[in-house]
């Protein structure tokens, strides 16, 4: 019999493929079906993969077959700070999580390359900071930047249409919205590439909206200060000196629970001299800003309105119900077309829908740059981007 036709790839581009994406040689073997040593012969060049062992590691790897035959290595994407703190877990890069951060990265690229080729210029952010600013001038400066006041928030009709309409406030100012999926909430809430322009925020599909509602105002403070990077929201310090990611923290609760908003409420109005707070109470704090109990009662300790006790006590409990709130979150079903336009943002998709209709790019780079969606789907997801504006439900 013939042998099997076998591809002349660049055993370095192997090895750059396989170290890139995250998986040691053996995670590696494992998945594409072949023996550690087949493998590492492979990355050796003492052998060949064949042309279908090769797509394999192409799926696997998540890169096209194609790359494995360039001459050179393809220039990295610059790494992102890694903010994560949160104790006894393994925050290693998984390979998901790797794969979302090219993906931002690559989105990033392409839309920069659309503008250009459309003639046209990327919006400019005009709103800066550090962190000598107050948390809560800060904040006061996000909102208004934002169009959004107290009222408009006050008005939506649940979390759902909260977390769109912050999404379409922030992509109006320049910013692309993503969610990644595949990603354990404990390994990232979000993270967030403060290049300009077209900076990114990326929120994890897994957490629960009012998380995502957080996590969106929490990466939009990192942009704006400039210094992107993995987070994953967690607080050691209430009071004292703010590190990075605690100022951050402090800036999206005061843009999503403003002081005097809070503060002049009824309930807070009648609980006066009470630190103690009932669960009906946060409730429907929570319900009226949309998002957690959690943020309230931390909003309540920062303004003197409760103990360090009591919101500790209080911690637990809401760890665990947030816990299921996420895996709530993720278990529903979401058509395919939803999870297109989800996973890409609306104004990314906006903005490769409108190169493709301007004869800027070819029907495949349209389905290449939304992550592979066949065409067929392309009207559904214009039919959901104008549902979307209208306040449906992602």
């Amino acid at each position: 019999m013939p042998a099997r036709n076998k591809a002349n790839i660049n055993p370095d581009i192997m090895v750059w493929a396989r170290q890139t994406a995250g998986y040691s040689l053996e995670e590696a073997a494992h998945k594409i079906g072949v023996t550690p040593e087949k493998l590492q012969k492979w990355e050796a060049g003492e052998d060949k993969p064949t042309l279908r062992q090769l797509r394999m590691a192409g799926k696997v790897y998540r890169r096209p077959s194609a790359l494995f035959y360039r001459s050179t290595t393809p220039t990295p994407h610059p790494i992102l700070p890694d903010f994560r703190v949160l104790p006894d877990t393994d925050l290693e890069y998984t390979p998901n999580l790797r794969f979302e951060i090219r993906r931002a990265f690559e989105r990033r690229a392409i839309a920069l390359e659309i503008m250009a080729q459309l003639g046209e210029e990327p919006p400019k952010l005009d709103i800066r900071a550090d962190m000598s600013e107050d948390p809560s001038y800060l904040a006061a400066r996000i909102r208004e930047w934002l169009g959004v006041s107290v009222e408009t928030q006050f008005s939506w009709r649940d979390h759902y249409v909260a977390l769109n309409s912050w999404i379409a406030a922030i992509e109006a100012q320049g910013i692309f919205v993503f969610h990644a999926g595949g990603v354990e909430v404990e390994q990232m809430r979000g993270f967030s590439i403060s290049e300009r322009p077209f900076p990114v925020v990326a929120v994890n599909a897994k957490d629960s909206p009012r998380g995502r509602i957080f996590t969106l105002l929490h990466e939009l403070t990192h942009i704006v200060l400039e210094n992107g990077g993995l987070c994953d929201l967690h607080e050691t310090e209430i009071i004292g000196e703010l590190s990075l990611e605690a100022y951050c923290n402090r800036v999206a609760g005061e843009v999503l629970v403003p002081s005097n908003a809070l503060l002049s409420h009824d309930i807070v109005i009648g609980n006066a001299g009470n630190f103690q707070w009932e669960d009906w109470q946060l409730g429907q704090l929570s319900n009226k800003f949309k998002v957690s109990q959690e943020v309230i009662l931390r909003r309540l300790l920062l303004l003197g309105k409760t103990t360090q006790a009591f919101y500790a006590r209080k911690h637990e409990k809401f760890l665990e119900q947030y816990q299921r709130q996420s895996e709530e979150s993720g278990a529903g079903f979401m058509r395919y077309y939803r999870r297109v336009l989800r996973a890409n943002g609306p104004a990314f998709t906006s903005l490769v829908l409108s190169a493709y209709y301007n004869d800027a790019i070819s029907s495949r780079d349209l389905s290449n740059f939304l992550g592979g969606v066949h065409l067929s789907h392309i009207e559904r997801i214009e039919q959901d981007l104008i549902t979307r504006e209208r306040g449906g439900e992602v």
